[in-house]
């Protein structure tokens, strides 16, 4: 339940410091049956620091008021999207409490072995394509009325199009033009025009745990559900061209059942042009930040070959 994104350039800062000896306090005094654990620190997101405690655990903190939201939205809805979908979702094993030396509620979960899909090269990650694209067609089934949505996943394109276009602008001159085509496309596509479905909001490489197996890349979990939400399901199908390659990524969307050419597969390239220029911005040593620059070059410069 915890990514393992690593602090860099473009990361919020953090609002309150977390060290392992605060953690080891806070479990001394809400949770002491784990309070004499192995604590080590795991990884730093955007909004949450993840600590290991033994073999089998983390402690996700918030380390911004963000993180503090993500996490009382994970704890209302994690439960029942996993038994409307029937997915293998890890759920905290425990809550904690703000205390004086810590403002927000923090969790315990149940620690996922594998690594980050972030860490291995994109044909590599070609391996766990079709358990990805299983993946995601179990997640999108359709939400309810009162399921949380999103300002900035799941909507419709053109709702994203001002601030699109401003963001192109800022790319490389030669990249412009096939960004302002790909984008052109995606806009003329059919919008989606069903019931909302339940998205993960944010199925990056770094939110995705890998086993490998005789040299193959196997789906593990998904990670870090802080943007579920219900709307469009090409917000999430977009990730796939963030992991994987063309080829790849055509035969998730057959995977999925859908065709590439289609509507869905148009708006899903939109979102995943939006999703690169985001993540290209990022620190040279970030990994996503190199997934964003070369899903750039994937998406303009042999993307063009599928209309």
């Amino acid at each position: 339940m915890t990514s393992s994104v690593s602090t860099g350039t473009g990361m919020p800062p953090a609002e309150v410091d977390i060290d392992a000896e605060l953690v080891r306090h806070l479990l001394a005094s809400q949770a002491p049956h784990w309070a004499n654990q192995d604590i080590a620190y795991l990884a730093t997101g955007w909004d949450n620091e993840v600590y290991r405690l033994g073999a089998e655990l983390v402690v996700r903190l918030p380390r911004r008021e963000l993180g503090e939201a993500i996490g009382l939205k994970e704890r209302r809805w994690l439960p029942q999207l996993a038994a409307e979908t029937g997915l293998p979702i890890a759920m905290p094993v425990f809550v904690g409490r703000p205390a004086p030396r810590y403002p927000f509620t923090f969790s315990i979960c149940p620690y996922v072995p594998g690594r980050s899909a972030a860490t291995v090269d994109r044909r590599r990650r070609d391996g766990y394509a079709g358990e990805f694209a299983q993946y995601l067609y179990r997640l999108h089934q359709p939400a309810g009325a009162a399921a949380p949505s999103s300002e900035f996943r799941g909507v419709g394109l053109a709702a994203l199009d001002a601030k699109t276009r401003g963001q192109i602008a800022a790319l490389d001159s030669p990249l412009q033009g096939p960004a302002q085509v790909l984008w052109s496309q995606a806009l003329s596509a059919a919008p989606h025009d069903k019931a909302p479905l339940w998205l993960h909001g944010d199925p990056h490489p770094h939110n995705t745990v890998i086993t490998e197996q005789h040299g193959r890349c196997q789906l593990a979990a998904l990670i870090d559900f802080g943007d579920l939400c219900a709307g469009d399901p090409a917000s999430d199908l977009g990730m796939l061209w963030m992991h994987f390659s063309a080829e790849a990524t055509a035969s998730a969307f057959e995977g999925y059942g859908a065709q590439p050419g289609s509507d869905l597969w148009q708006r899903s390239r939109g979102w995943a042009l939006r999703y690169a220029m985001l993540t290209a911005t990022l620190a040279e040593e970030d990994p996503l930040g190199r997934i964003g620059r070369q899903t750039l070059q994937l998406l303009l410069a042999g993307g063009q070959r599928r209309k």
